[in-house]
Order: structure tokens, then sequence, then C-alpha cells
């Protein structure tokens, strides 16, 4: 290559910005590595980290930063949503938009490969995405794109092959069998390769507790482990009869599982808001005239109309009645936590309905709901979530060191969680944007997708 080619190339490859320090001056931190606000405190960035943290009065402003006023303001870590299904970059703009700074993806493909990388260069404006793979599941698989594994032999070749193409762990599914669950878990632990998912159908929740699994999703294989001895749905438990069997819980069962969640450090993920917007064809409508949903995109409106997706297939009472078991499910999460079980804070982004970022605002009452303190709900989408990717010297908190995935706020969200919408900016890897313009963005956005096609 010639040295006039290489420089060509070099000046169209994608740069990231350069980014001025930024002082947060006169704030209030919540660290959220402990349930303290640290009063009047000044917080400096540069390139992307924390370098200084400390009383206002003791920090010194560099003079070449970019001030923010801080004064009557918190300063807390960016949020994570654990539980996501993203397809186009537009919905990086509304993570962000929403103060997530941090995305765990679930069903990945080269594409969130990429978007991984670019972002983390600064190549491409959006939260650190973790990503799984193609989800792993029996045949026929539910959804197209799964990676189909039968034999149990198969398994350490599909591990392989994942990892290589470079996903950060593995997601597991609903039709797998026993013989190639526990086959996928062994190569897993053989290649460094978490495994995180659903409860497949043939495998019993509490096989997957003492088998190591890091995560289960949406209180999969809850209902079906811990049923009365009593109830109709003992051994019968699927899709149709589900909202019915959570009113079937065995308290002391309930118990006793919670514990030995607790006691192994398996996570939960419980996305309750995704169950909350199962609606049948009549109140579809309403549902699109909701504020969040011009942020929809035109292939996700489409594929959120009810003859496209799941939804339209399933019965209106089958609907109801699993919408219906919210209360149940917010009690099973009540006892998982009051176990000392761990707490994720996800969406399940993707699924109808469930609009980026604005979803997650909503999951955050959800928790409050289940009995969890607003710091408690936090710390599932901030430092929890950081710990439990074992990233906790990396993000989730605001200390010296940490990347500046940063949420400022009108006021302290531990006093009312629906303050963590109260945003006056989010800083995102050193990176300050204010809410105005985060809200041209939206706007931008939104007026995109009201174009005439």
């Amino acid at each position: 290559m010639t040295p006039s080619l290489a420089l060509l190339l070099l000046a169209s490859a994608p740069q990231a910005p350069v980014i001025p320090p930024t002082a947060f001056v006169g704030v209030d931190v919540l660290p959220m590595d402990r349930d303290e606000l640290l009063r009047d405190q000044t917080v400096i960035v540069r390139d992307g980290r924390i370098v200084a943290l400390g009383a206002a009065k003791d920090v010194a402003v560099p003079e070449d930063a970019q001030r923010v006023d801080g004064h009557g303001k918190t300063l807390m870590p960016g949020l994570a949503d654990m539980h996501v299904h993203s397809w186009e970059e537009a919905d990086l703009v509304l993570f962000l938009a929403n103060g997530v700074t941090t995305v765990r993806n679930m069903f990945g493909s080269p594409m969130h490969v990429r978007w991984r990388d670019q972002v983390a260069k600064g190549e491409l404006l959006g939260p650190t995405i973790v990503t799984a793979g193609p989800i792993i599941d029996g045949d026929p698989p539910v959804w197209p794109g799964s990676t189909v594994l039968v034999d149990p032999a198969g398994a350490e070749q599909v591990v392989i092959d994942q990892k290589e193409a470079g996903y950060d762990f593995l997601k597991v599914y609903e039709k797998l069998s026993l013989e190639t669950y526990d086959a996928i878990v062994a190569a897993a632990r053989e290649h460094g390769m978490r495994v995180m998912g659903h409860v497949p159908r043939a495998v019993d929740l509490a096989h997957v507790i003492e088998s190591g699994q890091k995560s289960v999703e949406h209180l999969d294989g809850w209902v079906e482990h811990v049923q009365a001895d009593d109830s109709p749905y003992l051994g019968k438990v699927k899709w149709e009869n589900e909202g019915e069997a959570w009113k079937h819980v065995d308290a002391k069962k309930l118990a006793a599982t919670a514990e030995a969640c607790a006691k192994a450090g398996t996570w939960n993920c419980p996305t309750l808001v995704v169950y909350q917007k199962w609606v049948v064809a009549d109140e579809v409508d309403a549902m699109f005239a909701r504020p969040e949903m011009q942020y929809a995109s035109p292939m996700m409106r489409t594929f959120w109309a009810p003859k496209y997706n799941y939804l339209g297939k399933m019965a209106k009472e089958t609907i109801l009645s699993l919408r219906g078991s919210d209360a149940d499910r917010k009690r099973v999460l009540g006892v998982l936590h009051a176990s000392g079980a761990r707490i994720l804070l996800g969406t399940d982004v993707g699924n109808p309905f469930v609009v980026p970022g604005f979803s997650l605002h909503e999951e955050l009452a959800n928790l409050v709901a289940s009995g969890l303190s607003s710091y408690e709900a936090l710390r599932a989408g901030t430092s929890g979530a950081a710990e439990f990717l074992g990233e906790s010297e990396e993000w989730g908190s605001v200390a010296v060191g940490r990347r500046a995935d940063l949420l400022l706020l009108e006021a302290d969200p531990r006093t009312d969680v629906a303050n963590a919408a109260r945003r006056v900016g989010v800083m995102v890897r050193g990176r300050w944007l204010p809410e105005e313009d985060l809200r041209k963005r939206l706007e931008e956005l939104a007026a995109k997708y009201r174009q005439p096609k």
C-alpha cells in the first residue's frame, strides 16, 4: 500500500470525537456502590474516565474543562437495560435519551458485535453493548435465526463457534433437551463462556440453579417448579394456562427455591413490563397512541401489529390471563428479593410496545411495586448489573477510575424512582449530552418516522 493511499483510508475511517474534560461542579453524588448521597461535590471527567471526585472546595476545575453546574442536582451512574433485543441503530439513540448507557443484548448477530466494537471505539454513539450470540434452541426453534442443537455431541462446537465469533455469553432457550442443556453448560465451563437465558421446558429450575446458569430471564421456570401439590396445573404448565398457574404457587416451595437461588448466586431478570404490554386486538390503537410510540420505527410498528407478531396467534383469553398474572409475578419477585436473591433491571425491548429506554423507567416502577426500595431498584440497573457481569471496577458506580457513564438528575431518585427520568443530561464514555440535545435527537427521529414513504 502506498503512503498516499494509507493516508486516504485513514482520513475516510470513522473517527472518535475529541472530547474535552468535563467538570460537574457542586453536585450531589449518588455513587450507587452504597446508599449514601455525597453533598456538594465536584466530579472531573477526562478521556472517558472519572479522574477526580471530592468536596467542591477541595477539587480544582481544569481551565480547559466544560463546566456543568450541578448545584441542587443529583449525579448517579447511567442505567443498564439487562435484557434487550435491538435490531436498529436508532434504538441506541432512544436508550441514551433515557439515561441508558449499557445494554445486554439477548439475541446476537455479527451486526451486534460490530455495533459493540464501534461504540467502544467511539465511532458510533450509543450505550456499551454486551451481547449474546444467536439463541441456542432445540428443533424446531422458537425463533428463526437460532442455532439449533439436538445432539449433545455438537455442544462444544457451538460454544467454540460463538466464542470465536466474539460473543460475550451464551443464551439457552425453550426447546433444548436436558442432555443438550447439560452439554452446553459443560462446554461453556470448559471454554470460559457464561450461560444465561431461559429455563428449557425439559429442564427443571432447580437443575438450572444447580448447574450454575448465571441468569434466569422473565422468571422463566418458576411457576412450574413451585406449583402446589394440589394444583390442577402440577406438571401441566404451558402457555395456555400459565396465567392461571401463577395463582397456585406453593409458598413453602417458593421460599425454599428463592433461598437456593440466593445461595447459588443465580440472578433473575424478571422483565415484568413485557407482559404488561400484552394487548388484545381492540386495545392496539390505544397502545399505539401512547406518546413514546412516536419513536418506534415503521418496521417495529409493523411487527407490533397483531397479525404479524406472536400475540396475534394467541387466544384473547390467554393474553388477558397472562397479563393478569402481573400481581402474582410481583409477589414472587418480592419473595426472591427478600431471600437475598439478586435481581437485574431489564425490559425485553423489541417485543410489542416495549420501547427502548422509555420502558426501563416503567420497569423501575415495577421493581419498587414488587417490594424493592427505590435505591434497590436502581442498583439492579447500575452497580448490581456491573457486578453481575464481573465489571464492578469498570462501571456501575461513581468513583475515580470508573468509565464516565453518568446521569445528571433534577432530584434524588431514592426519594421517588420516577426522578430517574427527570434528566438534566447524560454522559456516555465521557461525552456530555445535555437534555436539550437528547430532546432534539428524539424530535428528529420522530419527524423522520412521520415522513410519508
